[in-house]
């Protein structure tokens, strides 16, 4: 049925599909010394928020171009709690706080994406 190549190839293919997984996995697993939310209207940078150093709870509002959208920033995570989109799908996005993540609110041009940043050797602030 199978042929002494067929297996040889099968696992090959099995060993690059981690790959990716390796990869990324390595890039997400950044000890990270400073993590912070950074929020964009309509492509553009509204407001950079610190998490990592964040305590307690507050509360942003948007109001731009007849939309509004709130969000809450508690300790060091962030969430949209209110949209006046259609379909509000960014409300039940939940909560995030991981660099990587992002909130969208497609119909608003809202966007919340965690971002990081870290000291290298050379003292030199890199972010990702």
């Amino acid at each position: 049925m199978f042929k002494k190549l067929d297996i040889v190839i099968i696992i090959a293919l099995i060993i690059i599909s981690f790959i990716p997984e390796i990869v990324f996995g390595t890039v997400m697993g950044y000890k990270y010394d400073m993590t912070y939310a950074e929020i964009t209207v309509g492509g553009k940078v509204y407001s950079k928020i610190p998490l990592s150093a964040h305590k307690g709870e507050e509360i942003i509002d948007i109001n731009l171009d007849g939309h509004e959208n709130k969000i809450v920033i508690k300790d060091d995570t962030i969430r949209m709690i209110d949209a006046d989109c259609p379909d509000s799908l960014c409300i039940y996005q939940g909560k995030i706080s991981r660099v990587g993540q992002s909130l969208v609110c497609l119909p608003n041009k809202v966007m919340i994406e965690i971002k990081g940043s870290f000291v290298d050797d050379d003292d030199v602030i890199l972010s990702h």
